[in-house]
């Protein structure tokens, strides 16, 4: 305890004070006498000074307070001597006149509270008592306040500082909750907050400022529902309750209709753990908007319901793997039917035994799963088909890619490398096959468009342009006051309203807002740009289609042969249009914008009741996107248009509103107003299928960039996984398979390589290399000049030569005898034989090559040793010299992983490069890093090596030891998986070779690399000399 240690300099007068001060109290009520002597007294044992302001403070603090406050009102005082005196005086001196409209009964309340946190915080205690008047006015009812104050020192048990936010945000919650005018709501929420505070502390104070949000456009039933359910969860946790009460209002909102269906899921789900729980609740919004956009509210709500149901069958054997199948729902049934996605899911629970295969296979993880997946589904089948389109977006664009089926893409993946064309796995359209490999090279040519016409450019000068303006745009405080256009009366439903056109007109723009957070970067894209927006998710919806348009628009202006094909396809969904007068006002604007930007015009009745908002968006496309030059920066300037337009359409509960009904994908956002059956009758209708321009749109997905849950496919389970580092500029990533030796299957897109190029390191280290090797590097450069053919090959048949071929002049002179009919292949010429080998070399960079040899123990500084990695460097210097001597295709690369997601490959020297000062530099920059994902790296190697043209190709492996990396499994599995990965190299016509130098596990080596061929080097200090040799072996 800090005790005053002035008081014993205080004057004699200040002691003769005290004493009148304390005789002044006679005057006051008997009850508040003795209660401000008693405290004074108790004060003065920790500070004489302190106490003595308290005693002047007592008499107008007894107008105010009654006996029992004002001892708690000096309690407080004392706590604070006891630790800073000035706080103390400064205390006591402000008084208590703040408090004098506050009634008795908050007073004690908040006494009590006050008195409970500053155990913890004394700042945090002052600070109540201070803010208890504005709080009183704001919340302006005393029983609701005393309640508010109850909830908030039961919280301040645990913590002072979610008690003061709770208290804090006490007024806004109230007004929520007093919007449905029903005491019986308000009543609730201070039950649930009660609830919370007394089982799970501070969480209490998150489940208050959450409230205002969950509980909005509800009906008093639907929060009665809510706040139930969520109390009922508290025996499962706060954190778990604090979600459902979250996730809860929104299930309530968009579809009420499966709430309790879900809650039962729920609490079937939470019988396995908390952490399933917390999973699930979390992905029901992307389930939810999955459905959003099926045929109408009935059918999105039947589907949910069958999938709860199915997941509750699962989850009574699996929990996870119900959460699996659960989140799989969405990505699933755009390729198949819900009777075929029940199929699926009962075969796979049947089949799958094994817990961790159960999980994959609904995960959707593996390939048996998704060819399971995919056999059940109609329509023409990309599998059938893939090849024809790759030829065909090759011979159309020159350009060439993969094209990979879009259920088979990993939820953490994003779409977009700029080099793979996403694609349903099968499309049934028009149900005639040649009709759907139509719509199929649509679909391709738009996706092709994509990456030739700039959709994923990065850090152009149009792009920053786009995103300081915007940035400039919209700033925060303005986010209210935009509208580039003043709207008709017509466009306003019941209960709407819109932005004045006084809000457009006072917007101002300057640079100086563009700082922080709003400055450009380096490599800004079109999704960066798109969360400068107030409600970015409504600016994916426009976007998407906006940039659809500009993509459709180019592709006639290139390529106008595909007029024919875009045509049937744009007929195709005009004529599923539905009527704009049965729309829901607040889906008029994305039918309006869909018709005018990609279907041609405007329907005869969008023209009708939107004449203006129809020419408005028109005018929009016409000027951004209908030129030639055209890029993904015009687009995003086009989108702020529109964003100004539709926002001005409705107030925030309709955005709001706008934004729950959004797709698993950004443009199919844009489609989630388009039910596949508006206004068909119930014979026309074909409820498996899909709106057609959803298909379009899986390029543009917002769950891609969405956090993670706490777990994240099979392996989460089991272990955490390092989070996918972001693409520096020039990367690029690419996704591959990996064998699971448990599952027997190979796990879809389970690895994802960043392709890097190296920094430049110091040029000396080659130098120096050659310096060191001089003589062995002539020897080599001699030898390898030796394997070059000198011979000539002899070609006879030729209709020009050297000589005469005298085979070919005789059957000449025979044949023009014979028939008239004769060759005038009458010629031999010589050709000189050329070498066809392109190899990649494959250097491994793991940390493990940081392990110094060679270091003399007596004598450690003048012979230290060399690095692993060092004597590896070396040897591609003397190798490259010996490829250059040979004339050999030859690439060098390196690779190290931080765990599934970050294979880092780096290029040291591609093919088509020359082996110049820029490579050698390069090579000086090689370093040891992380760990050794040895599978993903040999299967990007191959896919690279792949498209070299040479009858004879070589992937050489530079390793130390075996695989490693922090979710790689055991030791076998990492082997089981760069065993397939190398015998996949061997099955596409390349031959791999591991060089390696543990010679202490050769037995595992044999196991791993026994069937492709390797050598174990011993002495690591003559790998530079050995590698040429093992070179020239491998290709003569």
């Amino acid at each position: 305890m800090q005790v005053d240690n002035n008081d014993s300099g205080i004057p004699r007068a200040e002691r003769q004070s005290f004493l009148k001060l304390t005789r002044e109290l006679a005057s006051l009520p008997l009850e508040q006498s003795a209660a401000a002597l008693e405290t004074s007294a108790a004060i003065a044992g920790v500070s004489l000074r302190a106490s003595i302001e308290f005693l002047r403070a007592a008499p107008p603090a007894a107008e105010v307070l009654q006996a029992t406050e004002l001892r708690s009102w000096g309690e407080l005082g004392r706590r604070l001597a006891m630790s800073d005196v000035e706080t103390a005086i400064t205390f006591f001196a402000e008084g208590v006149g703040g408090l004098k409209d506050i009634p008795a009964s908050i007073l004690l309340l908040a006494f009590q509270l006050s008195s409970r946190q500053i155990a913890l915080s004394t700042s945090i205690a002052i600070d109540t008592l201070r803010s208890l008047p504005a709080l009183a006015l704001a919340v302006d009812d005393p029983e609701l306040l005393g309640a508010s104050l109850q909830v908030a020192t039961e919280i301040a048990r645990r913590s002072a500082r979610h008690s003061a936010e709770f208290l804090s945000q006490t007024p806004e919650v109230v007004r929520s909750l007093k919007k449905n005018q029903d005491p019986a709501v308000v009543e609730k929420g201070i039950n649930l907050a009660s609830e919370f505070a007394f089982r799970a502390g501070g969480i209490a104070a998150d489940a208050w400022a959450a409230l205002p949000a969950a509980v909005a456009n509800l009906s008093k039933s639907d929060v009665a529902r809510l706040l139930d359910s969520a109390i009922g969860f508290l025996e499962r946790g706060g954190g778990s309750a604090l979600q459902v009460l979250k996730t809860g209002g929104d299930v309530l909102r968009s579809a009420p209709e499966i709430f309790a269906d879900w809650i039962k899921l729920l609490w079937m789900v939470a019988q396995h753990g908390n952490a399933s729980l917390v999973a699930f609740v979390r992905s029901t919004p992307r389930f939810v908007r999955g459905l959003a956009s099926e045929a109408g509210h009935d059918r999105k709500i039947e589907l949910a319901t069958r999938v709860m149901a199915l997941t509750r069958e699962i989850a009574e054997v699996d929990g996870e793997a119900a959460l699996a199948c659960f989140r799989s729902s969405a990505l699933a049934l755009r390729t198949v039917s819900i009777t075929q996605f029940e199929e699926w899911a009962r075969r796979g629970l049947s089949s799958q035994k094994d817990a961790r295969a159960r999980r994959s296979y609904f995960a959707l993880e593996t390939r048996g799963s998704y060819d399971a997946l995919r056999s059940g589904s109609n329509g023409l089948s990309l599998e059938g088909v893939r090849h024809l389109l790759m030829l065909y977006v090759e011979a159309l664009t020159g350009r060439e890619v993969e094209i990979s089926p879009l259920a088979a893409v990993p939820v953490e993946s994003r779409i977009g490398d700029g080099r793979t064309i996403h694609l349903p796995s099968t499309v049934s359209e028009f149900d005639d096959d040649e009709l759907d490999f139509r719509f199929y090279k649509v679909l391709a040519a738009h996706a092709a468009g994509q990456i030739e016409f700039g959709t994923y450019e990065r850090g152009t000068d149009a792009l920053r342009a786009a995103y300081v303006n915007l940035a400039q745009t919209y700033v925060p405080e303005d986010a209210d006051a935009r509208d580039a256009f003043s709207l008709p009366d017509e466009m306003v439903g019941g209960g709407q309203t819109f932005l004045s056109v006084d809000g457009a007109n006072s917007q101002t723009s300057s640079s100086d807002s563009v700082t922080g957070k709003n400055a450009c970067p380096t490599d800004v894209d079109y999704r960066q740009v798109l969360h400068l927006f107030p409600h970015p998710h409504l600016a994916r919806r426009i976007f998407g289609t906006l940039e659809n348009c500009r993509i459709d628009r180019r592709l006639r202006q290139n390529y106008r042969g595909l007029a024919r094909d875009l045509d049937l396809i744009r007929e195709h969904l005009r004529r599923g249009r539905p009527s704009v007068t049965e729309l829901p006002a607040t889906l008029v604007s994305f039918e309006l914008l869909f018709q005018a930007t990609l279907l041609g015009g405007a329907t005869d009745d969008a023209r009708q009741y939107y004449s203006q908002i129809v020419s408005e968006l028109e005018s929009v496309a016409a000027e951004y996107l209908s030129s030639p030059t055209a890029t993904v920066a015009d687009s995003l300037m086009a989108t702020s248009r529109v964003y100004s337009l539709f926002q001005s359409q409705a107030a925030d509960d309709s955005v709001q509103e706008v934004e729950t009904q959004e797709e698993p994908s950004e443009t199919e956002d844009e489609n989630a107003i388009a039910t596949e059956s508006f206004n068909r009758t119930p014979s026309q209708q074909r409820p498996q299928r899909r709106d057609a321009r959803e298909l379009f749109n899986a390029w543009n997905d917002p769950d891609g960039e969405g956090e993670p849950d706490e777990l994240q496919g099979a392996e989460a389970w089991t272990e955490a996984e390092l989070p996918e580092q972001t693409l520096e500029e020039g990367e690029v990533a690419y996704n591959y398979d990996e064998w699971d030796r448990e599952l027997t299957d190979h796990r879809l897109g389970w690895c994802r390589v960043v392709e890097k190029h190296v920094k430049q390191g110091d040029p000396v280290f080659v130098e120096q290399t050659r310096e060191r090797h001089k003589g062995v590097i002539s020897s080599i450069r001699h030898q390898f000049q030796l394997m070059k053919p000198e011979d000539l090959l002899r070609i006879t048949n030729e209709l020009d030569g050297e000589e005469f071929d005298l085979n070919a002049v005789i059957d000449y002179v025979i044949d023009r005898k014979a028939d008239g009919h004769q060759s005038e292949r009458l010629y031999t010429r010589r050709l000189r034989r050329q070498r066809d080998v392109a190899v990649s070399f494959l250097l491994d960079q793991s940390s493990s090559t940081a392990r110094t040899i060679g270091r003399h123990p007596l004598q450690p500084y003048t012979r230290p040793g060399r690095r692993i990695i060092e004597i590896e460097k070396e040897g591609l210097v003397l190798m490259s010299e010996a490829l250059e001597a040979v004339g050999d295709t030859y690439s060098i690369n390196g690779f190290t992983s931080e765990g599934r997601r970050n294979v880092k490959f780096y290029v040291v020297k591609d093919f088509a490069e020359k082996y110049s000062d820029e490579v050698k530099q390069r090579i000086g920059g090689i370093t040891f890093q992380n760990n050794t994902r040895l599978g993903a790296a040999i299967r990007h190697a191959t896919a690279k090596l792949a498209k070299q043209e040479a009858r004879t190709r070589l992937l050489i492996v530079l390793s130390d030891g075996r695989p490693y990396d922090h979710d790689y499994g055991d030791a076998r599995y990492a082997r089981e998986d760069t065993r397939e990965a190398l015998r996949q190299a061997k099955n596409q016509g390349i031959t791999p070779f591991c060089i390696t130098i543990d010679r202490e596990s050769e037995a595992e080596l044999r196991d791993l690399y026994g069937e492709i061929g390797y050598t174990i080097i011993d002495d690591v200090l003559s790998l530079p000399e050995r590698l040429p040799g093992i070179y020239r072996r491998l290709t003569t």
